[in-house]
């Protein structure tokens, strides 16, 4: 320890200066130090430092849960609506800087069916194409959506919902009131037309007395619920009294076969249904894989 006391009045004077200084350069160096740890913790959220997988999953986590905000009277459901997906993607996008770019529109399919008053709903489905850029880096996506309407507003609706189905699973879009699908089970009550044979599928339940045999009615009104599995499956009189599964009867049409052709031409009720269906679900199915192995050849 330094002995001040034999120190001059100037000694003492610059002794105090040093040590002023030394504290100052200190507060500096200590200011830099704490500002550059700043601009770094700054830097690693800028979102410009950011990949374009890097900016999709904080959008993602940006968005959280949305609410439904729409509901479907006639039918008794409500959903998240488009609107309100497109407002909250608007506010991450701009936020990260990355945008949804609709391109190549591919028309899968087209068809009609009849309303239970008599008219008639225009049905299609699309394969649209996306690209999902932040002007570095591009995802190119492609999701499904099947618009219906009396008018000649299907294919907008088809598109509309293609672009809300990419959306939604894009950024885990979640409705916070959504039950899990394997938490509940769907029992449907519309019985089968008359003069269709009735097709059940018998399950095992467990119960403390032993084994309950639960059977499983199809609802025909909501066709695209119900599973290609019961599709394929149900059951048509052929002519001659046998019975005959739909799926194979498809398979003979794709086939060529004439037969099978004009047999179909006479189905009705449950067994148009359930031909239309899972037609349609094939060619949506033969569409998708060769727009894949089309990608695969230009690349």
């Amino acid at each position: 320890m330094s002995d001040y006391s034999k120190l001059t009045k100037d000694e003492l004077g610059k002794r105090l200066d040093d040590a002023k200084k030394e504290i100052q350069d200190l507060k500096v160096e200590k200011i830099k130090a704490n500002s550059d740890r700043i601009k770094k913790e700054k830097a690693k959220e800028d979102p410009s430092n950011l990949n374009l997988a890097q900016k999709l999953a904080k959008a993602m986590d940006d968005m959280g849960a949305l609410a439904k905000d729409g509901s479907n009277n006639s039918q008794g459901w409500t959903f998240i609506s488009e609107s309100a997906i497109k407002a909250a993607i608007r506010r991450v996008a701009g936020k990260y800087g990355f945008a949804i770019i609709p391109t190549k529109i591919n028309k899968i399919d087209k068809y009609e069916r009849k309303t239970s008053k008599g008219g008639t709903l225009h049905f299609y489905d699309v394969i649209q194409d996306f690209i999902v850029t932040d002007g570095k880096e591009q995802y190119e996506m492609q999701m499904i959506g099947t618009g219906s309407d009396s008018g000649d507003k299907a294919v907008n609706k088809a598109v509309t919902v293609a672009f809300k189905n990419l959306e939604k699973q894009l950024f885990n879009v979640s409705d916070q009131n959504d039950p899990d699908p394997d938490s509940e089970t769907n029992e449907a009550t519309v019985p089968a037309e008359n003069n269709q044979p009735t097709q059940t599928r018998k399950q095992s339940r467990a119960t403390k007395s032993g084994t309950k045999n639960v059977k499983k009615v199809i609802d025909w009104s909501k066709p695209k619920n119900i599973s290609s599995q019961d599709l394929k499956n149900h059951l048509v009189k052929y002519p001659g009294g046998t019975f005959v599964n739909i799926g194979t009867i498809l398979a003979h049409v794709r086939a060529g076969n004439a037969d099978a052709k004009k047999f179909v031409n006479t189905l009705e009720g449950n067994d148009a249904i359930a031909y239309v269906e899972l037609d349609r679900r094939t060619m949506i199915a033969d569409a998708v894989n060769k727009i894949k192995d089309e990608k695969k050849q230009e690349a």
